[in-house]
């Protein structure tokens, strides 16, 4: 570990802190398009996180002086904000970009403060200041940020932790005000209980396992610190919901790095072992802390938040090395109504299968009710698209007219032409979870999902995963129209190449040499399959080069019915090709 990060600060002796241009930002507002702008505001950070860990180990003054000018160079930025805001002096918000810039500050002036006074003590005095002003002072001074929780009527997300982390840290370790930190701190307290009271019982993170790390896993960090600064004598380790937040994460592991996404959140997560390990420390969760020490250090190779604070402690947390994921065998997560099933305990190879209920206004939603997914040896056969690049449209009224956000690019029928909508009210009904012996299932009424021009009086859709001979998962749609139509189109969304090998059977080759098939009712349904480029950057990461949207349509008007989907793994590459 110390060659990796000594040769990751070597990379930045020689980096020219780029200039962060207006133009970009003009360009982010106009076009919507926001990487050019942030990847300079990241890729700063970045390197100032890779320097300070650099010189932290080998202390000899070599990474110094670049750690100074990526110091300066971030204090002069005018706002500590996203590509979408202007630079004007004095327009300082306490959110997501200003808490990790103030947090990233006082963590080099923690782990270097000395050396830099040996350079020169403005340093320090110019990091203090720019934190307290830009991000302590208004984060005091203010309620009404919505993240905090304090106004009536507003639920949370993973801002709560990420932003109330970033403070605790500038006021913990830059805040020379005893009393001015004692405010901070009781205020950060009382927003941390917002979070955990508008949190999902469950302890499900219904943004998604990707944005755990800074949901959950920022949660186990401001507890940590508030467990160390108070000797102990603040520890809510015990509380239910703070252990369920933590078990959810393996809960929702496939295997390696793949974890059951829906909504906004990619399928690839690169978590952090020592959150994970840590937390599962702290709540004594033996599964939690195989999780956590099965899972690689890994430094994004793309721009992204450094969060510098973990992984020092991932240098100094022992972990055990032969450790594996503990592969649960069933999960449910009652109140978000996600199901999560396995073929074998304690295996990736075999099937995984996961499905959701729910509502089409959950956090970073996507009009997903009902949907589904299935790996198989933990890779994946039908998916969840996740999101693309952010830009300005991903959270604007145009939201979903972005095709990832659709129904009609999930594992969904879409009936009339028409698809499911956003808001609250359109939701799962009737939903029943079932594990008994060897089959996982859970079955809901989906119809309450679509708008009434879709015609829909019943839609109940159930997921199984059946284990006894050949493990299946079967998908069967019962549903009743008001009148009859042959516009209706059954979805499935897919990495892998279709190949029809006969009528009422697709293979999908998984990877070299392995498929699953699926098997449909080819009386009633013909096939058809459309071929997608991926152009976007976050899902080629996620994806590869092209995804294929698999379309089985009614042959014939019908009013009611029932549809059966089977997925099952190959028993041999021979049987896959034949």
């Amino acid at each position: 570990m110390r060659d990796l990060w000594l040769a990751e600060a070597e990379r930045c002796l020689d980096y020219d802190w780029p200039a962060l241009k207006v133009t970009d930002r003009l360009d982010a507002q106009q076009t919507g398009r926001l990487t050019v702008a942030s990847d300079p505001i990241y890729d700063r950070r970045t390197a100032l996180g890779k320097l300070v860990i650099g010189e932290c180990l080998e202390g000899e003054g070599r990474f110094l002086g670049q750690i100074v000018n990526g110091i300066m160079a971030i204090c002069e930025e005018t706002v500590w904000g996203g590509p979408e805001a202007f630079p004007l002096t004095g327009e300082h918000e306490v959110q997501l970009l200003s808490g990790e810039t103030a947090a990233m500050l006082a963590w080099a002036h923690y782990l270097l403060g000395e050396r830099f006074d040996a350079v020169s003590i403005h340093i320090g005095r110019r990091s203090k200041r720019e934190v307290r002003t830009r991000v302590l002072d208004p984060y005091v001074d203010r309620d009404d940020y919505w993240w905090m929780g304090f106004m009536p009527g507003t639920r949370v997300n993973n801002w709560n932790p990420w932003c109330n982390l970033s403070c605790l840290t500038g006021f913990l370790l830059l805040e020379d005000d005893a009393a001015v930190r004692t405010r901070g701190i009781r205020k950060i307290m009382k927003s941390l209980d917002r979070f955990l009271l508008t949190h999902p019982a469950d302890g499900c993170c219904d943004e998604g396992p990707m944005y755990w790390e800074h949901s959950g896993g920022a949660l186990f960090d401001v507890l940590e610190l508030l467990h160390a600064a108070s000797g102990g004598e603040i520890d809510i380790y015990g509380e239910r919901i703070v252990r369920d937040i933590g078990s959810y994460l393996y809960k929702v592991h496939i295997g390696g790095i793949y974890y059951a996404n829906f909504a906004d959140g990619d399928a690839k997560v690169a978590h952090y072992p020592d959150v994970i390990y840590g937390y599962g420390t702290r709540i004594h969760d033996p599964r939690l802390q195989a999780l956590g020490a099965a899972t690689p250090t890994i430094i994004r190779d793309y721009p992204y938040w450094f969060p510098l604070p973990r992984f020092v402690r991932s240098l100094f947390q022992e972990r055990p090395s032969d450790a594996k994921p503990p592969y649960i065998r069933d999960a449910w997560l009652e109140q978000t109504q996600v199901m999560t099933a396995r073929e074998t305990e304690g295996a990736v190879e075999g099937l995984f299968t996961a499905a959701k209920g729910g509502n089409n206004l959950e956090s970073h939603n996507h009009n997903d009710v009902g949907s589904f997914i299935v790996y198989a040896d933990g890779l994946p056969v039908l998916i969840d698209l996740g999101t693309e690049l952010y830009t300005a449209k991903t959270f604007s009224p145009q939201r979903y007219e972005i095709w990832t956000t659709q129904s009609a690019y999930h594992n969904l029928p879409t009936v009339r032409g028409v698809q499911q909508h956003v808001g609250g009210e359109f939701r799962a009904s009737n939903v029943v979870y079932e594990c008994a012996g060897d089959v996982s299932h859970l079955s809901m009424d989906i119809a309450g999902a679509y708008p009434p021009e879709a015609g829909i009086v019943s839609w109940h859709r159930a997921v199984a995963l059946g284990r006894s001979g050949r493990a299946v998962v079967e998908i069967a749609d019962d549903f009743k129209l008001n009148e009859p139509t042959r516009d209706i189109v059954y979805t499935l969304m897919t990495p892998c190449r279709p190949v029809e090998r006969a009528p009422g059977t697709i293979l999908l080759e998984y990877r070299p040499g392995s498929f699953a098939e699926i098997e449909y009712d080819k009386e009633r349904l013909s096939f058809s399959q459309e071929t997608i480029p991926v152009v976007d950057a976050r899902l080629r990461r996620n994806w590869g080069d092209t995804v294929y949207r698999i379309l089985l349509s009614e042959k014939s008007a019908v009013s009611e019915g029932r549809r059966m989907l089977r997925v099952a793994i190959a028993a041999s590459a021979k049987e896959g090709v034949r």
